[in-house]
């Protein structure tokens, strides 16, 4: 009963890791993994209460395993920077200040369970398991489900277009918080080899929180290191 049993759980794990394998080679495969760093430009709608409530333009950078940097606006801009256990940040014409250990804490709780950290970083892991759940039907696609649970138990899911192979959605609850985070996925297109989403929204319970629509995605423009440790507007 016992053999039979590990058989069971080797096979499912075996199917679902190639529906894991499936979505990558159509995000591009090795292509996709050989990533290192990503520059996306375009637009952020925020919410509240699911209405929006502000529009705003946005540059992001990018580089693993931990470092990424965002700007938003034109003029006066909003920056904020992160490295590891470092942050900085600095809000138009205010002074540049440290981030409190509570938001570096949380932007690696995030970095960490992020779409592309996950499929290059996480899936690998030995330490990670993966299982199938029961197929759904989101906006009208039917999806095959998939479950990882990383090595510090976070449980993320990704709902997998049958047809194309990918993704519709990523589901991800944190193993010390309650809330669930929700990102999904749209208007895909290919960028030097990386099949990329142009449209994304994501939700907090239920509840939208924000939608980005990029214009231009570009991967592996070695960005220097700098650009995570000063607080001056990229050129």
């Amino acid at each position: 009963l016992c053999l039979c049993a590990l058989v069971w759980t080797t096979h499912a794990q075996s199917r679902a890791t190639q529906t894991i394998d499936q979505m990558i080679n159509a995000l591009g495969g090795q292509m996709f993994l050989d990533v290192d760093d990503i520059q996306y430009n375009g637009r952020l709608f925020a919410f509240t209460r699911g209405e929006l409530s502000g529009v705003d333009t946005f540059v992001d950078y990018i580089k693993f395993p931990d470092m990424e940097r965002t700007e938003f606006g034109t003029k006066s801009k909003t920056i904020q920077i992160n490295g590891g256990k470092e942050g900085k940040k600095v809000e138009g014409k205010k002074e540049a200040s440290d981030q409190t250990p509570g938001e570096v804490e949380e932007f690696l709780k995030g970095f960490r369970t992020s779409f592309d950290y996950i499929l290059r970083f996480v899936v690998q892991n030995r330490q990670t398991t993966i299982q199938n759940l029961p197929s759904e039907i989101i906006h009208f696609k039917r999806t095959d489900v998939v479950e990882l649970r990383d090595p510090t138990k976070n449980r993320i899911r990704f709902y997998i277009d049958r047809d194309t192979h990918l993704p519709v959605k990523m589901q991800v609850r944190r193993n010390d918080d309650s809330k669930l985070r929700e990102e999904e996925y749209a208007n895909w297109h290919k960028f030097q080899g990386v099949t990329t989403p142009l449209y994304l929204s994501r939700f907090t319970d239920g509840v939208k929180i924000m939608e980005i629509r990029a214009e231009t995605v570009v991967y592996n423009s070695r960005l220097a290191e700098t650009l995570f440790t000063q607080l001056t507007p990229a050129k």
